[in-house]
């Protein structure tokens, strides 16, 4: 199961670095080789099969009839790999799609990467140690391992969700015409007549710091849609703002 993890990881992060449509071997190499993930799956358990499966479901290395095929090789070993993805597939169509940049969308699966390579094996590792210790009851860093597994797994489990939901933009559909994820808004405050200009990006690129707007956020939802001139109100923690819509240009042309 190691071997097959990382040779998941090597053909995703090979997708990633060259961000082109050709042709990955190692890719190529597991779906022609009919017997390959049967092999790597034999000493394999229901649990380790359903993290490689979501592995794969989350790999940009494949295209998605590839994923298919090579995941009815792991359901004809696994078949409890059909009903995660029966349910995986049902609570996407429930969620609305996240439309994020490339750059947060890596950052986010380089953490599912280090949690399911690295996080999680260790402390599985530290729970064995700390139950050899003796009595569970009063062993502390027993108790402490298993907090930092519910931790670990929740992290696991929201990141699936929200990476199955991704679509990744390079922000260049934004227009000056109105308000759009990857558009440069100049606005004025009502309360104060100061102007301020925020960039609506991605829903995992949020920079407040910087003036940057997650298109999630109530101000830029308010916001989309809107053309120059237009004018939004927002309450936010009880306090009622107006905002008018001075000019709009792209962040793509920004950069």
């Amino acid at each position: 199961p190691r071997l097959l993890a990382a040779m998941f990881y090597a053909i995703d992060y090979e997708a990633l670095q060259n961000a082109s449509t050709r042709r990955i071997p190692l890719a190529d190499l597991l779906s022609d080789d009919t017997t390959l993930i049967p092999d790597l799956l034999s000493t394999a358990n229901v649990e380790t099969a359903n993290d490689l499966a979501q592995t794969l479901l989350l790999n940009q290395g494949f295209e998605d009839l590839t994923k298919k095929s090579l995941l009815a090789r792991f359901i004809k070993q696994f078949p409890s790999v059909q009903s995660l993805l029966a349910g995986q597939a049902a609570e996407t169509s429930e969620e609305e799609a996240l439309i994020v940049s490339q750059e947060s969308f890596n950052a986010a699966k380089s953490e599912y990467e280090e949690l399911i390579s690295k996080k999680i094996p260790e402390n599985k590792l530290a729970i064995q140690v700390a139950r050899d210790h003796g009595d569970l009851k009063e062993n502390s860093e027993y108790k402490m391992a298993r907090q930092d597994q519910d931790l670990l797994l929740s992290r696991k489990n929201e990141l699936e969700v929200d990476l199955s939901r991704a679509r990744v933009t390079d922000f260049t559909d934004a227009t000056v015409e109105n308000v759009s994820i990857g558009s440069i808004v100049e606005l004025k405050e009502g309360s104060s007549g100061n102007t301020q200009r925020y960039s609506i990006l991605g829903a995992w690129d949020s920079d407040p710091d910087n003036d940057v707007l997650s298109y999630k956020t109530p101000l830029a939802q308010a916001l989309l849609g809107k053309e120059p001139g237009a004018t939004v109100t927002t309450k936010i923690g009880g306090n009622e703002e107006q905002w008018t819509v001075l000019s709009i240009a792209r962040w793509v042309d920004a950069k």
